[in-house]
């Protein structure tokens, strides 16, 4: 029974240290002695195999540098000491990497043996000096954190956010800061990504179709008619024929081509999924009072850079 007791006692403890990655946390980011940090603090789309770099205005003494740097992938868990002092609990994990120092360019870098997985992480360098003749001066610690996202048909897709965070407010949470609700980017390229046809195309034009509702949501529906509410829909519309044409140009049937009109009832779901985003939704449409709006007042521009997304990575058809 104690022994039962002892590991009741310990699940709870790690579970209870749990916490939010505040991506945006940092300290000694601002020191006039940088001139640079790679990647940049918070950065939300981190390539896999980065290079971890800092360049520095002054030149460093190199003994300082040789085990200046480290990086760790966070897991949302706070490191603690367990009982008795024995152990840490939370798994947060250095990464294994070689430290290097380029005397002509200032410049400590980091590489990891091997490219990063999925997650945040934590970069530092500490115990830095600058060198110069007959004195030394102390660098502060430098930490910062950024993200490494996961990439499917080329998209960069941004963390699940946690559920109740992201429908306490009508917007919800946009980590990339892309006009896109994260849970419905997830949605739209993990959904499209299973399509046998046309997965990077259709994807192309729900996010766009994504971007537009995601502004109107955000929007009084006293003012639908702005210029900025006609030229958002425009551009998810002129995205959509894009596509079409192209489609048709390839030889694709008419019908065939036209059946990407399902895709903003697929979204709807999905966009509108919580009482107060559907009833800025309906409000939004009923201010239109039975007008219409896309096309640029009956002019369609169908061209490429409509698309607020990188067609070359995205669409099948160029």
């Amino acid at each position: 029974m104690k022994k039962f007791l002892l590991l009741m006692i310990v699940s709870c403890s790690m579970t209870l240290f749990g916490e939010t990655i505040d991506i945006n946390k940092s300290e000694g980011t601002d020191q006039s002695v940088i001139e640079s940090l790679r990647p940049a603090p918070a950065s939300p789309e981190v390539d896999a195999n980065v290079t971890i770099e800092a360049i520095f205005s002054e030149a460093l003494n190199p003994m300082t540098t040789r085990r200046s740097a480290r990086l760790k992938r966070l897991d949302g868990t706070k490191s603690q000491k367990g009982f008795f002092g024995f152990g840490p609990f939370g798994s947060d994990k250095s990464v294994s990497g070689t430290t290097d120092y380029d005397p002509d360019r200032h410049a400590v870098t980091f590489i990891p043996d091997q490219a990063l997985d999925v997650g945040f992480y934590e970069v530092s360098f500490r115990h830095l000096m600058t060198q110069k003749p007959g004195m030394m001066m102390r660098i502060d610690p430098i930490v910062y954190r950024f993200y490494v996202p996961e990439v499917i048909n080329g998209f960069k897709l941004p963390p699940e956010p946690d559920p109740k965070e992201n429908d306490a407010t009508l917007l919800g949470i946009d980590f990339n800061h892309n006009g896109i609700r994260d849970d419905v980017e997830r949605w739209i390229i993990t959904h499209y990504a299973k399509d046998p046809k046309y997965p990077r195309t259709k994807t192309a034009i729900a996010l766009q179709y994504a971007k537009a509702s995601q502004y109107i949501i955000g929007h009084d529906p006293k003012h639908a008619y702005e210029k900025k509410t006609y030229e958002i829909f425009d551009r998810a519309m002129d995205c959509k024929g894009y596509f079409i044409d192209k489609l048709i140009n390839n030889g694709v049937k008419i019908s065939d081509a036209y059946m990407n009109n399902d895709i903003f009832n697929d979204l709807k779901a999905k966009m509108f999924n919580t009482e107060e985003r559907s009833k800025a939704y309906w409000k939004f449409n009923g201010s239109l009072s039975g007008h219409m709006l896309g096309g640029g007042g009956g002019v369609m521009s169908s061209t490429r850079d409509k698309c607020d997304i990188d067609i070359h990575t995205l669409g099948e058809i160029q």
